[in-house]
């Protein structure tokens, strides 16, 4: 049996968190999941809170004076759990991936920052890839979406219309016109999905075919938007290049998943990871883990019909809560499968819900979680320590409404942070 200091079960951005500040602790380091996490699904924005009170319509403008509020108000956040000064270094090691590269993230400094999204709205986040910097609400340069006919889920026209609807309304002072090109012009395919298409933007006979296009068909257009395809590896280089050739602004806007910003994102972890000499390790699942007199020895992973078996110091749980398999509904219940341990959940599933879908109240299903202490060791009912040499980050934690707070990328970089920077004693 393989031993390490640390085991960390869980490749989403709460997993990849901890697995990078116990490396930079010294700590030898195992990073276990049976997929990619959620990187796939990820816009590339990272949310600190948008919204407070969670059923507020009116967004935050500096998330940190509303998360001091927040701490005081719901001592059983994640974010009270973590605190202020280490939200703020977990913030600080995130960007920290991304220095001395063209493509990095931006904020607007303690401000929340205005993005948009696929649909042609808008939306409040914290952190914004630097392909994605637009110019804002409050910019008066009128915008060229540009979409692909083969490309699915993404609607230049669809995005226009709401954008300049938006316009009318006084909201904002520029227009915006949609064109699509056909993907017979560089490409065999009727279609494609955003990896592939960013695959072809990675090409430079391919951008200058797009180029040429695009540029035939500006209207005095000072800025260009295209959907969140702009290359994978070299996304910064491929936007300057497109910059230059267009004489405009060029910016992504968000797509559907699969997502490129969310590869991307994954991808910077797992360079870093490997130049800290982590030991990766996808495609298995966590089936069991050893407990005796509540601490854990070591957990198994199996791939049928082949097991085996790693110990360690200390452990950490980032597996997710429903939506990554990190909680999973058992008739009435719902059960943590890995450790067995407590969820903190209503009576009842009868209760999970409210009555009414779109209600100004959270549905409970969205409190259910992992109760932790200050340590992001997981409790019982008593308060007290289930598993002592166990963490719990991310989504799995209970006491948060991260759809509703728009919370979500700043709690699982912030307790993956916490938990990797642990008491390992």
């Amino acid at each position: 049996m393989k031993h390490y200091d640390v085991i960390v079960i869980g490749m989403g951005l709460a997993g990849l968190m901890a697995a990078k500040t116990a490396a930079e602790g010294g700590k030898s380091v195992l990073l276990l999941g049976k997929g990619v996490g959620r990187a796939h699904m990820h816009t590339g924005c990272i949310d600190l809170l948008g919204y407070y009170p969670s059923g507020s319509s009116v967004s935050v403008e500096n998330p940190f004076e509303s998360i001091g509020r927040l701490i005081e108000e719901r001592p059983n956040h994640p974010y009270a759990r973590v605190g202020i000064p280490d939200i703020r270094k977990a913030l600080a090691s995130f960007l920290g991936l991304f220095d001395g590269q063209d493509y990095t993230y931006f904020s607007q400094g303690k401000k929340n920052t205005i993005t948009l999204t696929p649909a042609g709205c808008t939306r409040t986040t914290y952190l914004v890839p630097s392909t994605m910097a637009w110019g804002g609400i409050e910019d008066k340069r009128d915008v060229l979406i540009v979409g692909f006919d083969g490309l699915k889920d993404f609607y230049s026209a669809y995005i226009a219309h709401n954008l300049n609807s938006l316009g009318k309304g006084g909201r904002f002072p520029f227009k915006a016109r949609p064109i699509s090109l056909p993907l017979s012009a560089f490409s065999a395919r009727k279609t494609a999905s955003p990896p592939v298409l960013a695959r072809f933007f990675e090409e430079k006979g391919v951008r200058d075919r797009i180029a040429e296009a695009v540029r035939a068909e500006l209207r005095g257009e000072e800025r260009v938007a295209f959907p969140a395809v702009l290359g994978v590896e070299r996304p910064g280089e491929v936007r300057r290049e497109l910059e230059e050739k267009l004489g405009t602004t060029v910016f992504e806007i968000p797509t559907l998943p699969p997502s490129v910003p969310g590869y991307r994102l994954f991808q910077a972890f797992k360079r870093d990871l490997q130049r800290k000499g982590v030991t990766v390790i996808m495609g298995f699942a966590v089936t069991e883990a050893l407990i005796r007199d509540g601490t854990c020895s070591g957990v198994t992973v199996t791939c049928p019909p082949l097991q085996r078996a790693y110990s360690a110091e200390m452990f950490i749980l980032a597996t997710g809560s429903f939506f990554g398999g990190g909680l999973e509904e058992k008739g009435e219940r719902a059960v943590e499968p890995i450790f067995g341990l407590p969820v903190h959940q209503p009576a009842s599933r009868d209760a999970w819900f409210g009555d009414r879908f779109f209600s100004d109240d959270p549905h409970p299903i969205a409190h259910v979680g992992i109760m932790a202490d200050e340590r992001l060791n997981p409790i019982g009912q008593e308060g007290r320590a289930v598993v002592r040499n166990l963490h719990v980050a991310g989504s799995i934690l209970s006491g948060a409404d991260p759809l509703r707070e728009k919370s979500g990328g700043g709690i699982v970089l912030s307790t993956g942070y916490k938990a990797g920077r642990g008491d390992f004693h």
